[in-house]
């Protein structure tokens, strides 16, 4: 029989001692929200804002929604469509800032650019490292040099990815739990891509798909770009203002906002706006004026609720509401706490917009639309139609100057045997009148001796309708060095008298409309032309504007069916392959060049240019020179009394 052990001789195992990872794990943690961890740990450094030190959720109380949707169990993603310096920026560090303090868990910020990342860190979240005590101590050693860009950073607690769209960092394999995309309009496949940087970030999160979150955030571009594909497919929400007076609510929109005009019932100067109260928002339910104070009052009583939805004054959503994983929030300007923007800053830019508009440049509405409204702007393909041009053919006879016209501009386009010649007179604000246009024959145009026709048809003198014993001369003409680039320069060196430069379209040229370049003569200075941006302004001029005045475009009373076809020779698509997939170009409306030619289009956009560089947009209101000129004459009289 087995005698059983003595008690005295029964020894319990010893449990291993807890590692410092694994009593970390175990230490019961605060369930804080991501607005409720800003409010308690978040502090603005004096580097980046004026409004610094802690953090209130007061200031912005239409992110609060936006941030704790980061931190509830059923949201996955959350897209935001803000405008330009609207906090959604400051979202996403307070995002980043919870999760390193309260949920770590791998963490990606992922930017458009390499430049764009490191700007990021630089200025906003090395500053917030720095400012805020609780996110200091997770660094390694507490030195702010750890963070690494490109490649992870080994916190003390997870790993942190600061990477750029198509950087190793960004695509790499690794798992990652919560991703911040950033401006994912400016990314390279943002457009006409099937596959971008939105699906492969979605890959690296599988392995979390329980506790994945993605916060999106961008100021808005174009309609149909990755962004705004991907914020369409969430509940897409809108924020609903109360009005202090009559306790209704609404959505915020420009058609709110009433601005002061002129006599004429024209919009003031941008320095009229901005100097005096000539701005304010119109409550659409009980049409009272707010002010700014009210304007805030107003947001910061707001409630978010998704589309299809209405709220009521008592702040409960009306509708049904339906679940999904995807939530997407629409911030506008007129949400914003007035120390960031008021309705006079919003008028000033946007009477700049109309005046930029008339003119025939739509580049800062598009921006007032983006950066302000928050709104994708709709890029619509330009068509060009003869019967719609047609309409603007008007009285005055060709080769003539009518009234209004200050300067003349030319283009040129040299081929095989013939130039093509379009002559442009300038008014105020850019309203154009094609003076001539025609196709002068030259014989073989290698030749340069047979260019002095062209010469002399730019050397003439060209008579006013006003007064016929009055002439203009030509201000500057930009002539086509693209196909016969030598015989060209030599003929502008001839005729130093003509004041004639080389031209010649560039794919390169895009963040403005030219680039000057040196010849190796180290005179000569040829204009490489971005010529897509230049045909944009046109067809507004041309098929936009409807009403004549600045930024139209006049057609003398013989113009031809010939000239017509050739003006509407091309239209704008979006190319679907190559270098520039995605974009939108000026191309032939048919494949066969011969059969469409446009070579007057591109004689207007080579004489549009010249316009550009002689000074045509400065020129004055002709009313304000005449009354000028009379009060001048008015003080001689006078001192010759």
């Amino acid at each position: 029989m087995t005698q059983r052990p003595d008690k005295a001789d029964f020894k319990l195992p010893v449990p291993l001692a807890l590692q410092d990872e694994e009593r970390e794990m175990l230490t019961p943690r605060d369930k804080r929200t991501v607005s409720q961890w800003a409010e308690q740990e978040r502090v603005l450094s004096k580097k980046t804002t004026f409004y610094s030190g802690k953090w209130s959720n007061d200031i912005v109380p239409f992110a609060v929604e936006i941030m704790d949707a980061l931190s509830d169990l059923t949201t996955r993603e959350v897209w935001v469509r803000a405008p330009a310096q609207s906090s959604k920026t400051e979202i996403g560090l307070n995002f980043l800032g919870q999760t390193i303090d309260d949920e770590p868990m791998p963490f990606s910020s992922i930017m458009p650019t390499e430049a764009d990342v490191k700007k990021r860190f630089r200025t906003r979240i090395k500053p917030m490292f720095e400012a805020t005590p609780s996110l200091l101590r997770h660094l390694p050693a507490r030195d702010i040099n750890r963070l690494r860009i490109g490649q992870e950073t080994e916190l003390d607690n997870m790993f942190l990815y600061l990477a750029w769209a198509g950087s190793a960092a960004a695509l790499a394999d690794t798992p990652i739990a919560r991703i911040w995309l950033d401006e994912v309009a400016k990314y390279k496949d943002a457009v006409g891509a099937e596959a971008g940087s939105v699906d492969l970030a979605r890959d690296r999160t599988i392995a979390w798909r329980t506790v994945s979150k993605l916060y999106a955030p961008c100021t808005p571009i174009l309609v149909g770009d990755e962004h705004d594909r991907e914020y369409t497919e969430t509940d897409m929400r809108e924020y609903w203002v109360k009005c202090p007076y009559c306790n209704q609510r609404h959505i915020p929109d420009w058609q709110y906002v009433e601005l002061d005009k002129d006599s004429a019932g024209q919009l003031l100067s941008a320095k009229d706006y901005i100097k005096g109260n000539c701005a304010r928002y119109i409550c659409p339910k009980c049409e009272k004026r707010w002010t700014e104070e009210v304007r805030w009052a107003g947001s910061a009583a707001g409630r978010w609720a998704p589309a299809g939805c209405t709220v009521g004054p008592d702040g409960r959503i009306v509708g049904k509401i339906f679940s999904n994983p995807r939530r997407g929030y629409q911030i506008s300007s007129f949400m914003l706490y007035p120390g960031f923007v008021t309705m006079n800053m919003l008028a000033a830019e946007w009477a700049s917009a109309q005046r930029a508009k008339r003119t025939g440049n739509i580049k800062p509405l598009q921006n007032f639309i983006n950066s302000r409204i928050g709104q994708p702007w709709e890029e619509r393909e330009k068509e060009t139609d003869e019967t719609r041009l047609a309409m603007h053919i008007s009285g005055y006879e060709p080769e003539v100057v009518p009234k209004g016209v200050q300067m003349l501009s030319a283009g040129g386009d040299v081929q095989i045997d013939h130039v093509w010649i379009a002559i442009l007179g300038w008014g105020w604000l850019s309203e154009l009148w094609l003076i001539d246009e025609r196709r002068l024959e030259t014989g073989d145009t290698k030749d340069l001796a047979n260019l002095d026709i062209v010469a002399d048809y730019l050397s003439q003198k060209w008579p006013t309708a006003a007064d016929s014993e009055q002439f203009l001369l030509l201000r500057k003409g930009a002539i086509d060095c693209g196909y016969r680039p030598e015989v060209v320069k030599d003929f502008i060196r001839k005729y130093p008298g003509l004041p004639l430069v080389p031209v010649r379209g560039s794919d390169t040229v895009k963040a403005r409309i030219y680039n000057a370049v040196k010849e190796p003569d180290g005179v000569m200075i040829r204009y490489d032309l971005n010529v897509n941006a230049i045909k944009d302004t046109l067809w507004r001029m041309m098929f936009e504007k409807k009403e004549t005045g600045p930024g139209y475009f006049h057609l003398h009373s013989k113009t031809s069916k010939e000239v017509l076809a050739q003006l509407t020779g091309e239209e704008q698509v979006r190319e679907s392959r190559g270098k520039n997939k995605g974009k939108m170009i000026w191309r032939p409306k048919t494949k066969s060049w011969h059969s469409t030619p446009v070579h007057l289009w591109d004689c207007t956009v080579y004489a549009h240019f010249a316009g550009q560089i002689a000074g045509a947009t400065m020129l004055r209101d002709p009313e304000k020179k005449i009354a000028a000129a009379q009060r001048r004459i008015g003080q001689m009289d006078r001192f010759n009394r």
